[in-house]
């Protein structure tokens, strides 16, 4: 098992996770990108075979590699951002009627990210779809409380950030981080 300090930011699809990682990155913070909206839209701009629908199996090695090729970029000495981690793809296998694949399972047992995960909770005022994005405010729902179901199954400990504005998210994201790190020295 290979722990880091990186804090995973997950919620259902929708939710206002990507927009949270956005201004975390532009304050400095190491953070991941949205391996998986990133690699749908490199393969539609290119034609490419790599899509959940077109190749299920293929899509999650790629995202998945593309995860773990982030955990393991992350100095020990710093905490980062990861928008979803790989529990989330594990979530997502499980939402979509795949079960548990052995690969995902073990990754996620694996790769441990810092034990406290924000989870950006269902914000129907924010919620919006696009090209990439197709599933209802429902179904957004469902898949949120499956992400929820597996970081909880994995024995990591969950805090539900409130419905307010990104900066004041960010503060309280930050504020719960410094407070474990001084707990921890």
């Amino acid at each position: 098992m290979i722990e880091k300090q990186i804090y995973v930011i997950t919620g259902g699809p929708g939710f206002g996770k990507t927009e949270l990682i956005e201004e975390l990155r532009k304050s400095g913070y190491f953070c991941s990108g949205e391996f998986a909206r990133d690699l749908i839209e490199d393969q539609l701009e290119t034609g490419g075979e790599i899509l959940p629908w077109k190749n299920s199996k293929l899509f999650q090695q790629e995202v998945l590699r593309q995860r773990i090729a982030f955990f393991e970029s992350v100095p020990d000495d710093i905490f980062a951002f990861a928008d979803r981690g790989i529990p989330d793809q594990l979530a997502f296998a499980r939402y979509k009627g795949f079960g548990s694949p052995e690969v995902l399972v073990q990754s996620a047992q694996k790769y441990r990210y810092a034990p406290i995960v924000f989870v950006t909770p269902p914000w129907p005022e924010i919620f919006v779809n696009d090209s990439i994005r197709i599933e209802s405010y429902e179904e957004a729902v469902l898949i949120h409380k499956t992400v929820l179901d597996t970081y909880l199954g994995l024995n990591y400990t969950i805090i539900e950030l409130p419905l307010i504005p990104v900066i004041q998210r960010i503060e309280l994201i930050l504020l719960t981080i410094q407070k474990i790190r001084k707990n921890e020295h």
